[in-house]
């Protein structure tokens, strides 16, 4: 209990035991017994009687990102809640990504899962091209990336330089090896990156591994670190 903080009374304990049960649950479980709505209200609860989401995630024993997942859930729109309450959209993931989308996108792209049109891989695609596309029309992001559906991709990770290069930095550094066709998307994280590459591109790195006499790994990551002149 949080110093200056009252504490609880019985029949307060008892629902913040049962909110943080349900809270517990929801992140260990493929199939939940909560909707994520329900689930969403749990954590308000929680929140409101430990004071924070990080006395939350504390009492729990996760870390403050896996429950702040949850709350996300408070920033989608209000039609795409009610498919969360419905049922008909169940992935935190799919939660996590729609609610980063501006509030128009959000509907659209909440209902092309809905009706299983697409699922959490081009959603994330959907997201990849808003960043770079800022004004093009939500449904026609969604038609390009459901007519490249059948188009493999292939996903290196690797080790983000210190201090971390802009995306067009990188991608310039790329271009020793790939064709910026070849580069399906580029994501940064804190510390790990992915790399979205074509099967062309797959191959091309497999190429120039092969000649350098190195994995694809490292060459990729000599790519990364600006070692390849």
């Amino acid at each position: 209990m949080p110093e200056g903080k009252r504490p609880l009374t019985r029949p307060e304990q008892l629902q913040l035991d049962d909110a943080l049960a349900a809270l517990l649950a929801s992140t260990r479980r493929a199939k939940r017994s909560l909707n994520l709505a329900e689930v969403s209200k749990k954590l308000r609860t929680a929140i409101g009687l430990l004071g924070s989401l990080r006395a939350v995630a504390e009492a729990l024993g996760l870390s403050d990102e896996t429950v702040r997942q949850f709350s996300r859930i408070e920033k989608l729109a209000p039609d795409v809640k009610k498919l969360v309450a419905r049922g008909q959209i169940t992935s935190m993931d799919l939660a996590d990504r729609l609610s980063r989308f501006p509030a128009a996108d959000q509907c659209p792209v909440a209902r092309a899962v809905a009706s299983g049109a697409m699922d959490a891989h081009d959603v994330r695609a959907v997201l990849a091209l808003r960043k770079t596309m800022p004004k093009v029309p939500v449904q026609q992001l969604i038609r390009r990336v459901q007519s490249s559906r059948n188009i493999k991709e292939y996903v290196a990770e690797f080790l983000v330089p210190e201090p971390p290069p802009s995306p067009s930095a990188l991608l310039k550094r790329l271009s020793r090896v790939f064709a910026r066709r070849d580069v399906r998307n580029l994501e940064m994280g804190e510390g790990i990156g992915r790399l979205f590459l074509t099967a062309r591109g797959k191959t091309a790195l497999e190429r120039a591994a092969r000649e350098q006499g190195v994995t694809k790994r490292e060459l990729l990551q000599r790519l990364i670190n600006g070692d390849i002149k």
